[in-house]
């Protein structure tokens, strides 16, 4: 459900109404990719007021210049909740060494905060998420991408802060030596590693895997079928949720991304038993 619910007779003169605040009252005539931006502003905001309000406003029939004021006290109250949400992150923030993180917090999302125009160009993300996260935000743009992106980092950020900095960083060196300079996801790496100890019932403190450990896993997953092995990671996440954190069901809800790929990882090590690739320290 977006703004293109609306007749274009209704959006055109939204536009024609914002485009002498935009030019800041000096001129109203604009060049055509100026005016498709803010056409395109509108249906953002109208798209936040429809995604927010579901179909209820709408089956009223909310004439297309309030559902865009709507939108635009959504998208407005977002991007509050994500300058509060990064306050919060900011303190105690650890990269643990990964370039690409840190450059992402300490420049590139203060950077949308001084950017934003939430007014005229709610569309724009403006930021460019070199750090990834488990979950997919392809789909979003504007204040809904970089929100629910730093919302990922702020859940990976509890998880990780549940372990020994130098542990963390022990079990990144033994991923690669120079796990800094790369594009991964640092929570992904951890929890593999955690996993494995989870599955073994061995200590964290406990480190190293040596081959009969190995063989343990390779016996233990060895058994399940693929869908009760998805049933089995998903357990162990949920478990490790809720040893981690006082509200756990939004951290194993996170964590949950990284199944398909923990999948991946055991189907590997099965079939290739390289297991030392994927339980580290």
């Amino acid at each position: 459900m977006d703004g293109l619910m609306y007749p274009f007779e209704e959006l055109i003169p939204i536009v024609a109404e914002i485009t002498p605040k935009y030019c800041g009252y000096e001129h109203s005539s604009i060049s055509y990719e100026k005016a498709q931006m803010l056409m395109e502003g509108v249906l953002y905001s109208i798209r936040e007021c429809t995604q927010s309000s579901g179909s209820a406003l709408m089956g009223n029939g909310l004439p297309a210049k309030e559902a865009y004021a709507l939108g635009q006290e959504i998208v407005a109250k977002k991007v509050r909740r994500l300058q509060a949400l990064y306050n919060n992150l900011a303190f105690g923030f650890q990269d643990y060494g990964s370039e690409c993180l840190k450059d992402v917090i300490t420049k590139g999302i203060p950077a949308f905060l001084a950017s934003y125009d939430f007014r005229y160009a709610p569309q724009e993300t403006l930021l460019t998420p070199d750090y990834p996260v488990l979950k997919d935000l392809s789909a979003l743009s504007g204040i809904d991408a970089v929100l629910e992106y730093v919302e990922c980092i702020s859940q990976e950020q509890e998880f990780l802060a549940a372990f020994d900095g130098t542990y963390v960083r022990d079990i990144l060196c033994a991923y690669h030596t120079d796990y800094g300079t790369l594009m991964e996801n640092l929570c992904n790496i951890v929890l593999s590693n955690t996993v494995g100890h989870i599955i073994l019932d061995k200590p964290l403190f406990s480190q190293g895997f040596c081959q009969n450990d190995f063989q343990k896993l390779e016996e233990i997953l060895a058994s399940r079928s693929e869908d009760n092995l998805e049933t089995y990671v998903a357990g162990i996440i949920g478990l490790l949720a809720a040893r981690y954190s006082d509200n756990a069901a939004p951290l194993k809800s996170y964590l949950s991304y990284a199944i398909p790929d923990l999948i991946t990882k055991i189907q590997a090590g099965l079939s290739e038993h390289c297991w030392d690739r994927i339980f580290l320290l």
